[in-house]
């Protein structure tokens, strides 16, 4: 009886198998959908309409974006939990949907480690601390000294409390051990207007929000948040290499499915992520965007959301922020 069964397990261990691959040969079969969880013309959107272009183009299927805004993210989320789990809805997400919300939110309305898989990295966004450019700041190091001498007076205003540019000042002021002052914006245009016309002394902002301005001479860049400097700012020493070894933040969009996606369709989906990515088209978006390609594979997407998931939990939880309160 026990051989019988384990014989009988087998075969459809086996049967589920064939199946799975035979699903992943005739994928895609119909159009595919991109949720976007931000409104139409923004930089999560433009990348999703660039990429469903390309992607449809690889894929031979139509492949749509639609938008759905809103709730900080948790009405995409939902939305792409919700849809079946089959490789025909695609979400494009960042930090905040899943390493950040479970933790502002005292009652999180859904698990990302269990309800959304990984597809694969797109690009990251780099975010910087920058100041006037004529302020009498011109390093980190000089940043700092001002804001000892002074502790309480200096503010840095971000796009946004809670998301991933706000919590990048928050830990650099942590590691500085600097008494500075957060002020939160609705969006990055209105925090850059503010910084050029002198109302903030910084910023810690995404340089592609910036780089026109800094490329105008309006804004002064003291250093970028990444593990290396950006593509965009090469002259610019990382924070890390300002003497504050270990420090990293910033952002990234990336690729996910409905956990229960079949793996077959998920290495199908990330393959041809990653022939779209190399297009000159879209390579040539990207850097023209100031973004910095970063395509990975879904393990590795898997551990840098751990990474982030303690990152910005750990400083979410020391401020005892909350988005429900």
């Amino acid at each position: 009886m026990k051989r019988r069964t384990l014989v009988s397990c087998c075969l459809a261990a086996l049967a589920l198998g064939g199946a799975m691959s035979a699903a992943a040969q005739t994928f895609p079969s119909k159009a595919l959908k991109i949720i976007v969880p931000y409104p139409a013309g923004g930089a999560t959107d433009n990348l999703a309409r660039q990429l469903s272009v390309v992607l449809g183009e690889k894929l031979g299927q139509p492949v749509v974006v639609e938008n759905r805004p809103g709730g900080s993210t948790v009405i995409a989320a939902q939305a792409l939990i919700a849809a079946p789990a089959d490789g025909y809805t695609v979400a494009i997400f960042d930090p905040s949907t899943v390493s950040m919300n479970q933790h502002l939110f005292k009652r999180p309305s859904y698990d990302p480690e269990k309800s959304i898989t990984p597809v694969g990295m797109l690009v990251r966004i780099p975010f910087a601390l920058m100041v006037p450019a004529n302020s009498p700041m011109n390093t980190v190091a000089d940043y700092v000294n001002a804001a000892k001498a002074k502790p309480g007076t200096i503010s840095f205003g971000h796009s946004g409390a809670g998301n991933p540019v706000h919590l990048s000042g928050e830990i650099f002021k942590a590691a500085a051990g600097v008494d500075i002052t957060q002020v939160p914006y609705r969006g990055g245009a209105p925090a850059i207007q503010d910084l050029i016309g002198g109302q903030v002394p910084s910023l810690f902002m995404d340089i592609p929000s910036s780089m026109q301005h800094v490329k105008a001479g309006r804004i002064k860049v003291l250093g970028v948040t990444s593990a290396k400097r950006s593509e965009q700012l090469p002259n610019v020493p990382t924070i890390a290499e300002a003497g504050f070894p270990g420090y990293e933040a910033g952002s990234w969009f990336s690729a996910f499915v409905p956990a229960g996606t079949p793996q077959p369709v998920i290495a199908k989906l990330n393959a041809t992520i990653r022939e779209a990515m190399a297009t000159p088209q879209l390579t040539n978006w990207v850097r023209g965007q100031s973004f910095e390609m970063a395509v990975s594979s879904p393990e590795e997407l898997a551990a840098v959301i751990k990474e982030d998931t303690k990152k910005y939990g750990d400083v979410i939880k020391r401020l005892g922020f909350s988005l429900d309160n």
